[in-house]
């Protein structure tokens, strides 16, 4: 019987705490053998869930790789500042590798990756793009594999990144200020690049873009806003859709990245925490909106939007072929026929072989069952092809900034 692959999580955060989560679920699959965080907190909950011996708990990434801990590969899911540092030790360490997107701050430092991947051909490096593991976007690359609305023309994409998780995430939280993470086209938006070569099999050649910070600055600040929720007249509150009381208080689902989702620490972290600050009196500089606009071989044309202020996050997508249209809103897929004049309907919630319990729609699991496929059944020749493919979906977002900053300039020219 195959034994599990052995796996070292290297930031004990909300995304080191979701792959882990696969071990509980696949136990014969996946073992976790260590984890490393500066905040022993985190590092101890992961630790008490999964029966780590003290030795096996360091405080800090440097500290697990030079340990050599027994195992098979590391997962680099701490902040995007730390991504290329450990990975470059854990390749030269020997581990094979998975490691949370953006692979780099910069294009610089992608290159430096590549470089090193490219040197230890037979490690794998396989980056978080989870939604090309979800039954839904298998279905949609299946459908356009197959030609059945026969040559893709063009797309025209929406990630919707919904009000809350702006506020929460590009605002308040760790990717609201550019310096001290990575720009939002390519912390939120690689995923949906990453998408379309993937879709289209074809290397873009051009791409065109702009956004800004359109509402989250001191311009839009209500007379009379306290520089945090808690202290805010409640007049003003109660008519912010972005309080965080609101978010963080009275509802549950944006408590998911803390290790504590208690009440009483909810509050503590709203009197002092960056998540209880006024969304306009923030250090922020993340754009709010963005439209990027691709060319790819062959004359395929991308327009994509990345827009903070809808209600929902479901990505919504229309493929326009010689033959037929897919419009896909996240779940259902529905497929226009020319030639019959007839039309499909597909619901991934009642595909067989959906990955339940889950998220980003089962691509979670689905990312952590191809890593364990690849480890086990694999051909190591191709490692470094999966690497590339994800290094594209980087290349185009560094140009899509590129471009957003040079007022649309176009990059990326033939």
């Amino acid at each position: 019987m195959q034994q599990p692959i052995r796996m070292v999580i290297l930031g004990a955060g909300d995304r080191g705490r979701t792959y882990a989560s696969y071990a509980a679920a696949h136990p014969d699959r996946v073992k976790i053998v260590g984890v490393a965080d500066i905040n022993p907190k985190a590092a101890q909950a992961v630790a008490t869930a999964y029966h780590l011996p003290p030795e096996a708990v360091w405080g800090d990434w440097s500290e697990a790789v030079a340990a050599r801990p027994d195992c098979d590969i590391m997962a680099v899911t701490m902040p995007d500042a730390l991504h290329i540092e450990p990975a470059i030790a854990c390749l030269d360490a020997g581990y094979h590798l998975l490691l949370e997107k953006p692979m780099g701050r910069t294009w610089a430092e992608c290159e430096r990756l590549a470089a090193k991947v490219h040197e230890k051909k037979n490690r794998l490096v396989i980056l978080g793009h989870v939604l090309r593991y979800t039954v839904y976007f298998k279905k949609l690359k299946a459908l356009l594999d197959s030609q059945a609305i026969g040559e893709t023309v063009s797309i025209q994409h929406l990630e919707p990144v919904a009000y809350m998780h702006a506020a929460h995430s590009f605002c308040r939280g760790n990717w609201g200020n550019t310096e001290r993470a990575t720009p939002m086209i390519l912390q939120k938006c690689c995923h949906d690049f990453d998408q379309f070569v993937w879709w289209l099999n074809k290397r873009c050649t051009g791409v065109s873009s702009f956004g800004n910070t359109f509402h989250f600055n001191a311009s839009h600040r209500p007379a009379g806003a306290a520089d945090r929720c808690l202290e805010c007249p409640a007049a003003v509150e109660r008519a912010c859709p972005y309080s965080a009381r609101k978010i963080y208080l009275e509802r549950q689902d944006y408590r998911y990245p803390f290790v504590d989702k208690s009440d009483e620490a909810m509050k503590a972290m709203l009197q002092d925490g960056p998540y209880g600050r006024c969304v306009y009196a923030c250090d922020n500089d993340a754009v709010d909106h963005q439209v990027v606009n691709l060319r790819f071989e062959g004359g395929v044309t991308v327009a994509h939007q990345m827009e903070s202020y809808t209600y929902t996050g479901g990505r919504e997508t229309k493929v326009f072929g010689t033959r037929g249209e897919i419009v896909g809103d996240g779940r259902k897929l529905t497929i226009y026929h020319f030639d019959t004049r007839t039309t499909e309907v597909w619901d991934s919630v009642l595909e067989a072989g959906a990955v339940q319990g889950s998220g980003h729609g089962g691509g979670d699991f689905g990312l952590m069952d191809e890593l364990v496929h690849q480890l086990t059944e694999g051909d190591p020749a191709h490692y470094t092809d999966i690497f590339d493919v994800s290094l594209e979906s980087h290349r185009i977002a560094f140009a899509a900034e590129d471009s957003r900053r040079a007022n649309g300039a176009l990059m990326l020219a033939d």
